[in-house]
Order: C-alpha cells, then structure tokens, then sequence
C-alpha cells in the first residue's frame, strides 16, 4: 500500500512537471501545452492567456486569469497558491516564489507563503517576486528589481530590495494578446 500511495503522491506528479517542463513547455504549440499543463498538472489557464516555451512550472496550485502572457524562460513556483490575474505581462527570466526557508531556524524549515498578482500588472525581465508578496492592480515591476514586500496598486517600483519611483497611469484599457509564431518574437 505504501508503494502505490508513494507512487501516486510523488512519482505521478513528478513524472507530469517532467514532462510539462521538458518536453511539452519546449515543443508542442500553445493548445498542446495548456492543455497538458491543464490535464496533468492542474495549471488554470484563462481565455487568450500564453505560457511561452522554456519556462518552468511546478506545482498544482497556479491559476492564470484571462489575457495574460507569460514569457519565455519563467519560474513559476505553484506549490503554495500563485494567483495571476487579468492582463497582466510577465517578461522573460521572472522567477516566481512561494516557497523559502527560514536561515534562523536549526531546522531550516520551509516557509510557505502564497503570492497574488494583481490584473494589468507588468513584470519586468528578470524580476524576482519573494514569497508572500501581493502586486497591486495596474502595479509595475521594473526590470532586476526584487520585490520583498507588497506593492500598492499603480506604483512603479525598482531596485533591490524594490521601492516605489513614481505612479502609473490608471486609465489602462489594454487585453493582453501574445502568442508569436513558433514562440520566437515574431506575431
């Protein structure tokens, strides 16, 4: 009994986000690959929205909202709830937390801490969003910066750790829309 619980629990889902990762995320069209994603590895994935080829995604706790599009060469870390909204672009080389230690336990215990975006965010290429953190609506994330805390909604920030340097537009009416042919840049 123990073999087929382990079996089920660690090697099923291991053996899926192998292949979701190394071979459905790097060459199969976008219907193939959301719907493995969706299948195999319970990624919600809204109407219209992209996940581009060479990310990486583990986790069964990943909901993406309508319109939005993940870049090429990604980390999206599902293991505590990621909640992407609406519109929202993610550049290449994010990485995305939810899980980390804590340096002061003995024990190096595992901190889980989910992490929520926010609709018409933007994430700039090669972001880092901690764990715990929440990105407001119509939030930008300039590119490098390092989020260890909550950003306000409207309010560009940059730099490491990241801080607030001016506010954003809030007339934001734009469907993100992103599917380039054969995933290079071309549309």
């Amino acid at each position: 009994m123990k073999i087929i619980k382990n079996m089920h629990e660690r090697y099923l889902p291991a053996i899926a986000f192998w292949l979701a990762n190394g071979l459905f995320m790097n060459w199969t069209p976008y219907s193939i690959k959301h719907g493995f994603l969706r299948k195999f590895c319970g990624v919600k994935i809204g109407k219209k929205s992209s996940i581009c080829a060479y990310c990486f995604i583990t986790g069964y706790k990943i909901e993406i909202g309508e319109n939005t599009a993940i870049n090429r060469f990604t980390y999206l870390d599902g293991r505590v709830p990621l909640k992407i909204g609406n519109n929202v672009n993610i550049s290449h080389y994010v990485i995305i937390q939810t899980l980390t230690h804590d340096p002061q336990n003995p024990d190096f215990v595992c901190l889980e801490k989910p992490v929520r975006i926010e609709d018409h965010v933007w994430l700039g290429t090669r972001a880092i969003i901690c764990p715990g953190v929440t990105i407001g609506e119509g939030a930008v994330v300039a590119a490098g910066a390092v989020v260890t805390r909550d950003v306000p909604p409207y309010t560009i920030v940059a730099g490491n750790p990241a801080r607030a340097i001016k506010e954003r537009n809030r007339d934001l009416r734009y469907r993100t829309s992103y599917f380039p042919l054969f995933d290079t840049d071309i549309q």
